[in-house]
């Protein structure tokens, strides 16, 4: 017996060993600047995500990584050419795992792919408009997440366009020789008076059937497919600023989140039973903001990352009482494109795509020459580059927030000084 409890002991201390010596932070540096990105969440494919390239170019890349608990980094899994950058990746939305394993990305077009153990083939190319050689840019999508077999797309010729997938090939397990999945137009409709930038649906399962998306118009509208000859603005920007992102709160369907172009003033977040009024406005970035996003467990958190760095979760279960401060903040290696928040074994985990600025003109001196600026000075350039990459430039985000407007320069100043000296010796 005491053996036995020995032995039990031991076992005990080492998992408890082993549980203090998992990461808090995974990092994975890909070959490409990134911008798209997505989650899987099949219980059997845990911690999966896809990536989007971000090359200025035609030929571009989907990566799909994985991570490997045991060994404690991300692996490469998959990738495969991609034209254009993608501006959104979705996994199918298939939380029991009963459904193909599916990856859609929208570019010039919407693209359905599936995916193996041997990798991923392009199952269909949807392609709403065949009567002409171009096409219109399709800025995002959604994928229902209570109905797999319905995708909603954003365009900026000012439509969505609603497509319905087979859904019995998509339940089809892949078997080696099942059937390619199709798709066909459900609806189309012209919802915004000028370029449809986001577009989302409810996340209730009683409201399957509505969506909302945003505009270069500035507005927010919702509609419902059964009734779509009626449509809800259910927010309006005051100046008619471009609305570039649309977030819906994935326990608590009454509440959409959105951000303007160009804006510091990451989001507002809006009551869809109190039409334009919004119940509450986040105000810590120090830079625009690119990406929002709700916790899939929560009705009360949602991520927001920007061009400062940061990527910042916000508890807003005090609306409409003002939020004045995120309560957790994670610094990046450069500006963050998209955010990404999950729930899972690791706990709540920050996942971020970062885009850094400097490009590739450091390699063409005739490039510096047009702009005007000294060939000479392309080396200083790339030092600059490689020390920003090193991670000496971006130590002085930490612990960053914005001054409040009630503080002076030196209580601000000071407030960001204990701020750091705690984390120091934290």
């Amino acid at each position: 017996l005491i053996v036995l409890t020995a032995i039990w002991l031991c076992f005990a201390r080492m998992a408890q060993s082993a549980q203090q010596k998992r990461k808090e932070i995974y990092r994975y540096d890909s070959p490409w600047a990134l911008y798209a990105m997505n989650w899987s969440v099949r219980p059997d494919q845990k911690f999966r995500i896809a990536l989007g390239s971000f090359i200025e170019e035609y030929n571009n890349k989907v990566q799909i990584v994985q991570l490997d608990e045991d060994a404690g980094e991300f692996r490469h899994t998959a990738h495969f050419d991609h034209p254009y950058p993608a501006t959104k990746i979705m996994w199918i939305p298939d939380i029991r795992g009963q459904y193909t394993d599916l990856l859609a990305t929208s570019a010039d077009y919407l693209r359905i792919f599936r995916v193996s153990e041997d990798g991923a083939t392009m199952e269909c190319l949807l392609n709403n408009n065949r009567s002409s050689e171009f096409c219109a840019p399709l800025s995002s999508f959604d994928w229902n997440e209570n109905d797999v077999g319905i995708i909603g797309t954003a365009s900026i010729d000012t439509t969505c366009t609603i497509w319905r997938l087979e859904t019995g090939q998509i339940t089809g397990q892949v078997s080696g020789t099942g059937s390619r999945v199709s798709g066909h137009v459900k609806t189309q409709l012209i919802a915004h008076d000028k370029e449809v930038y986001d577009f989302a649906f409810s996340k209730s399962v009683n409201q399957k059937d509505v969506f909302a998306s945003v505009g270069a118009d500035g507005s927010v509208r919702m509609f419902d497919l059964r009734h779509l000859e009626h449509s809800t603005i259910i927010y309006e920007d005051p100046l008619q600023t471009p609305l570039l992102r649309i977030a819906w709160n994935k326990q608590d369907p009454f509440y959409i989140a959105t951000v303007a172009s160009d804006s510091t003033e990451v989001v507002i977040i809006l009551d869809i039973r109190l039409p334009c009024a919004p119940v509450a406005r986040l105000n810590n970035h120090r830079a625009f903001v690119n990406g929002i996003v709700w916790a899939p467990h929560s009705s009360c958190h949602i991520c927001t990352a920007a061009d400062d760095h940061q990527a910042l979760i916000w508890d807003v279960q005090a609306m409409p009482r003002a939020i004045e401060d995120p309560i957790l903040a994670y610094t990046a290696g450069g500006e963050i494109n998209q955010g990404f928040v999950v729930c899972g074994s690791l706990g709540l985990q920050f996942f971020t795509s970062i885009r850094l600025e400097y490009r590739k003109v450091f390699a063409s001196r005739k490039l510096f020459t047009s702009l005007g600026v000294d060939p000479s000075k392309q080396k200083s350039l790339e030092q600059i580059y490689e020390e920003d990459i090193a991670g000496k430039k971006f130590d002085d985000w930490k612990n960053i927030r914005a001054p409040r407007p009630e503080e002076s320069n030196f209580e601000f100043k000071e407030a960001i000084s204990e701020r750091q000296k705690n984390a120091k010796n934290s």
